[in-house]
């Protein structure tokens, strides 16, 4: 059952991108304008958006360092270990 829905969204590459953006845009307009934003913490978390915009940056970033540790070192050349 789980390949044949995995196969589906593979097949449909296109469909689920644009399911997955209109999935995004929606829970980021959601959590903007229909969160109660009254007992926030920081100023910062009155802007529409914030979280959204926060969490997109976050991910970024952690892609960012990764891929830079990656090339410093963690990634080898396949052969390494055949000498």
């Amino acid at each position: 059952m789980i390949v044949s829905i995995i196969e589906t969204l593979r097949n449909n590459l296109k469909a689920t991108a644009i399911a997955c953006i209109v999935i995004a845009v929606g829970l980021a307009v959601w959590g903007s304008f229909f969160v109660d934003t009254h007992h926030a913490h920081t100023q910062a978390e009155h802007y529409p958006f914030f979280w959204a915009l926060f969490g997109f940056l976050g991910s970024v970033l952690l892609i960012v360092i990764a891929v830079i540790l990656g090339k410093l070192g963690i990634m080898t050349r396949e052969d390494y270990y055949d000498d």
